[in-house]
């Protein structure tokens, strides 16, 4: 499979993957930032990527990222659709500060990562009943 791309900032990273069996690439900011406690920022990435039709990009923190740098993605994951690929596109990821000082990013930080998965798309079949057996409702596995 081949992904096109575009760097939108000169310290826009390409995508990479770092070892053999990884299955994510790191995505790095293209820019300094001071992050408040408690608090969250944008930062850039410099990056579109096109993905492919029948996949998604998921977006997840590193997981380094609570001990060595104090951050977390606001958003725990991005999901980035196949036509998310536009000329104003750029990834961007929303970076919480989960400590009580200052955190401080600098352009070239890699604080995400990024994972192709495939996708199917079912048809939704509305019922009158549902026929398995009930379960007890939410919380009921395990007691």
């Amino acid at each position: 499979m081949e992904i096109q791309f575009k760097r939108n900032h000169p310290l826009a990273q390409i995508p990479e993957y770092k070892t053999h069996g990884a299955v994510a690439f790191d995505i790095a900011i293209v820019e300094d930032g001071n992050i408040t406690p408690r608090q969250m920022t944008k930062f850039r990435t410099g990056l579109i990527i096109k993905v492919p039709s029948d996949h998604a990009l998921i977006i997840a923190s590193r997981s380094s990222n609570p001990i060595k740098k104090g951050i977390g993605l606001a958003n725990s994951i991005g999901i980035i659709d196949s036509d998310y690929c536009g000329p104003d596109d750029e990834l961007h990821l929303l970076i919480s500060n989960i400590t009580d000082a200052d955190v401080a990013l600098k352009a070239g930080d890699r604080v995400a990562q990024g994972l192709f998965i495939p996708i199917t798309k079912p048809r939704f079949i509305e019922m009158d009943e549902m026929q398995a057996p009930n379960r007890g409702g939410f919380g009921t596995t395990g007691r």
